[in-house]
């Protein structure tokens, strides 16, 4: 006859030493890249001065800013509409496909920003973004 003895309780969990492993691995890796990171920041670079047109700038869109006060601002001159259409008329000409960007505060009157949308139109703009805030209400 057969006796069967009774087994030890086993050990039921997760083995964590391959876990401990990897976070060891992680810390290391992350010490190392914010260390890197730091020496990139701290490098001295001598930029070269600008001699011609900026290639940066003819990528960037142009930004129509129609401030509180029904005023419009592009480039970081406040201007009339005059001006606004002259400054878009010869942007237009310098790059026809550049794309324009009409931002609005939230208390300037609808009217003033139609009205730099026309002028745009006027110009040859086909396409306008109008910017907004995308932050939710609170």
């Amino acid at each position: 006859m057969k006796v069967i003895q009774a087994q030890d309780e086993q050990e039921t969990g997760i083995d964590v030493a391959p876990l401990i492993d990897i976070l060891f691995t992680l810390i290391i890796f992350f010490l190392v890249t914010t260390t890197f990171e730091e020496k990139e920041k701290e490098e001295e670079v001598r930029l070269p001065k600008q001699g011609g047109s900026s290639l940066v700038n003819k990528d960037r869109p142009i930004y129509i800013n129609v401030l509180q006060d029904g005023s419009y601002s592009v480039g970081g001159d406040v201007v009339n509409l005059n001006d606004l259409e002259f400054k878009l008329k010869v942007r237009f000409e310098e790059k026809p496909d550049q794309k324009l960007v009409l931002r609005g505060d939230s208390k300037a009157f609808h009217g003033q920003i139609a009205s730099a949308l026309d002028i745009a139109r006027r110009v040859g703009f086909s396409k306008a973004s109008i910017a907004y805030d995308t932050r939710p209400l609170n």
